[in-house]
């Protein structure tokens, strides 16, 4: 009897524990604004660990209860690292955004729309990998024009390795003219001294993120609680107020 009362207890306890979230950096804001929400309404605390994979995926192994991501492709890629403890079975599609272009507030080259990119003289910044594998090429080739990409490559400067570099090569290195990314980060990278440039029909890019509960997490109902609230009508105004499209 004292043994089974033992266990209900650990069980009991294993409940109300913290939800631990693991992510990227692009729609971290939008989620530690909804966890601080969910918090105060239901009492239950829900952490969000974000940033570049390496920084997260070892612990995330042991202990998460949630994983988001910023893209389809991205969230295969934690699927196929954790198989374990995530099934494409369990994935939500979250918000979309679109693509576009990141320039000075004084847009010294007269920046205006995406082919002002493929011109001579104008130094570009991709980011050419986390969740904006191939966004570039996507977005030169959207109209099948393929010299608008041979345009772009000759212009690019720098690849970084996710946008949370690019954001700090952006501050770091004022030779860049034009940083080619999502809509919300623009809140990263000082919205007084950067203007954001939308892409057009003939160039614009959507990818949602994802999220999906950890076969630790689906032991707790309150992680199906948050997962439910993230895409609630009520969160759809933090999606929108950070940059993203509401459902």
């Amino acid at each position: 009897m004292k043994k089974i009362l033992f266990v209900s207890l650990v069980a009991a306890a294993a409940l109300n524990a913290e939800i631990l979230v693991y992510g990227p950096g692009g729609p971290a804001p939008v989620l530690k604004e909804l966890a601080k929400e969910f918090e105060a309404k239901n009492g239950e605390k829900v952490i969000i660990n974000a940033g570049p994979t390496p920084k997260w995926i070892k612990q995330a192994k042991k202990d998460a209860d949630i994983i988001y991501s910023g893209n389809t492709s991205m969230m295969d890629g934690f699927i196929k690292a954790i198989p374990k403890q995530i099934k494409i079975e369990d994935v939500q599609v979250l918000n979309a955004r679109g693509s576009g272009m990141i320039v000075r507030a004084n847009n010294p080259k007269k920046i205006k729309k995406f082919e002002d990119l493929l011109k001579d003289g104008v130094n570009v910044m991709v980011v050419d990998g986390a969740g904006q594998v191939g966004l570039y090429e996507d977005m030169a080739l959207k109209t099948g024009k393929i010299e608008n990409l041979e345009k772009l490559r000759k212009n690019i400067k720098v690849y970084a390795k996710n946008s949370k570099a690019a954001v700090d090569e952006w501050k770091n290195n004022k030779n860049i003219d034009a940083l080619i990314i999502w809509t919300h980060w623009i809140k990263a990278v000082g919205e007084k001294e950067n203007r954001f440039i939308k892409a057009d029909k003939n160039s614009i890019i959507y990818r949602a993120a994802e999220i999906v509960p950890t076969q630790k997490g689906l032991k707790n109902p309150k992680v199906a609680e948050f997962i439910q609230f993230t895409q609630s009508e009520e969160a759809q105004k933090v999606w929108e107020k950070e940059g993203w499209m509401a459902k």
